[in-house]
């Protein structure tokens, strides 16, 4: 006796809930071999095959294919017709996919999933406006769903409205304090806008939150290229600061310490205001992000061994050694030149 494909289903919800998505696929695949033609298991094909690896063509492939079966079967309903839009977009077949969509909200106009599967599909076609407009009916429809704050934080990023996004990442986290997507991308948005302290103990806590989350280390190393960045300058013009002191005919010698010790005190106040946000356990989340990328790591050593030399101009007042300081700069520059330039190349491949 076959078994039925409401229970099917539900049993497949339940797994992929948990996180068992091949076992969610598996129990699917073997209710459609009894029932092939079953709307609500070919949808559950499609939705698990569209959660499964995005790059990946041919599964959504298969997944385009039972959505249309589902389409077919059940013409009236929403969520066949969203779910093949989504597939569609995955395939890059921007234009079906957006009538695909548009489909689906005609047909239930009121449901925030169909909004949301619009709002990605004009997302990924580069509509962003149009995107950011269907978004915020997301969240009139659903305003106390910290997804629905999210998917509008996710496109004005990408429309470049950084106000309108940071306020929906954190309302996305006034909801729901452990999204681990929010976190990170607000992060990221710190980041963009030249606040790698904030952004660095966002990251962290991002990756507490998820665990798995391979992007985590990638994106704290852009920061601490970042910060890198910033500690450069400031100790590129320290050293013609140190240089102009060292020049004066009264009491070069004091005069270059007291410069140099002004750099110190300047260096250590930048430090702390750039790190006072970073929670408990920052610092394993940093080695461990600056020993996987070893162009950065090497970035960092020349940095502190600018630091140390600033310290012996400090103590025996000798100009020269700030001199030191700018060959040592010129030589990170020249490295940040080559480290861009090849992964710029690689990632073009």
């Amino acid at each position: 006796m076959s078994a039925d494909p409401h229970v099917v289903v539900e049993r497949a919800e339940h797994l992929r809930a948990v996180g068992r998505l091949d076992d969610a696929e598996r129990t699917v695949r073997e209710g459609l071999t009894e029932n092939p033609q079953d709307p609500g298991l070919l949808r559950g094909l499609a939705v698990l095959l569209l959660a499964s690896d995005r790059d990946r063509p041919d599964r959504h492939v298969e997944g385009l294919a039972a959505a249309e079966a589902a389409c077919a079967a059940e013409p009236d309903t929403e969520h066949p017709h969203r779910l093949r839009a989504l597939h569609l977009s995955m395939l890059g077949r921007h234009g079906e996919a957006l009538e695909a969509g548009h489909r689906a909200v005609t047909l239930a106009p009121d449901d925030r999933f169909a909004a949301t599967g619009y709002a990605r599909v004009l997302q990924r076609a580069g509509r962003l406006a149009d995107a950011a407009q269907v978004a915020r009916r997301v969240v009139e429809l659903a305003p106390l769903e910290a997804g629905s704050h999210f998917l509008l934080a996710d496109v004005t990023s990408d429309l470049g409205d950084r106000t309108t996004a940071r306020a929906a990442y954190t309302e996305t986290l006034r909801i729901d304090p452990a999204h681990a997507g929010a976190r990170h991308d607000l992060a990221v948005l710190d980041a963009r806008s030249h606040r790698p302290g904030r952004a660095l103990g966002g990251l962290v806590d991002a990756g507490r939150l998820a665990p798995g989350e391979s992007g985590v280390l990638r994106t704290v190393a852009a920061v601490l290229w970042q910060l890198s960045w910033r500690l450069r300058l400031m100790l590129l013009v320290s050293v013609f600061v140190v240089l102009a002191l060292s020049a004066r005919p009264d009491g070069a010698a004091v005069s270059t310490r007291v410069g140099a010790v002004a750099v110190l005190l300047v260096g250590a106040l930048l430090a702390r205001h750039e790190t006072r946000e970073l929670p408990r356990g920052t610092w394993p989340v940093i080695l461990a992000a600056v020993r996987a990328d070893r162009p950065l790591a090497l970035t960092w050593v020349a940095l502190g061994l600018c630091v140390a030399l600033y310290v012996a101009v400090a103590v025996t007042g000798i100009a020269a050694l700030a001199g030191a300081v700018w060959v040592v700069l010129l030589g990170l520059a020249l490295l940040a030149v080559i480290v861009g330039a090849s992964r710029r190349d690689r990632s073009r491949r």
